[in-house]
């Protein structure tokens, strides 16, 4: 069984299915905004926490220390998103395990950057490969060549394909502002 974290023992569940459903409650939206960054598509993203907490409810001997039940939880929906882009994107991705890197313990979970509504909006007009090279390198903080080596590209490539991406991105952000300003 799951250990109860600090919060869920505060409700005392006394089942594991009560259990479980405390840490839906209390880690959703934790989850919603981890996978946000890494994808637009809601509904994916949805699928996604209620695979996990599924999974989670079949297996009652799954043990997790309260302190890392967060860190578990967003490996599990990371892992989760991996899966779903090996076998959706084969091409882009490639079919090794270069893709199971991005995003892992290098970059701590309890990273909490917000992205404002206006960036993500930005960002969700990018095309899927521009939009995760610039997180991979603007949030997650990988290096040209780690990104590179992710996907199959050289460095310098990478840096092109970056630099594209970015330029992108701010005509679409500026594009918006613009268009703000116009309806004002």
């Amino acid at each position: 069984m799951i250990a109860q974290t600090a919060s869920a023992t505060r409700k005392h569940p006394t089942t594991h299915n009560e259990l479980i459903e405390s840490l839906y409650r209390e880690y959703y939206y934790t989850l919603l905004h981890f996978l946000s960054a890494m994808t637009s598509d809601k509904q994916l993203i949805e699928d996604i926490i209620q695979d996990v907490f599924i999974t989670l409810i079949k297996n009652t001997d799954v043990v997790v220390d309260p302190r890392y039940v967060k860190s578990y939880l967003q490996k599990s929906v990371r892992n989760r998103m991996i899966d779903w882009y090996r076998k959706a994107k084969p091409a882009f991705f490639g079919d090794d395990d270069r893709v199971g890197q991005l995003p892992d313990e290098s970059c701590p979970f309890e990273k909490e950057l917000e992205l404002t509504d206006e960036i993500r909006q930005t960002l969700d007009k990018l095309p899927d490969h521009y939009r995760f090279v610039i997180l991979a390198r603007d949030y997650y903080g990988y290096s040209y060549q780690e990104i590179a080596k992710l996907t199959g590209s050289s460095s310098s490539s990478m840096k092109t394909k970056i630099f594209r991406a970015r330029k992108q991105f701010i005509h679409y952000y500026q594009s918006r502002e613009t268009g703000l300003r116009n309806n004002a």
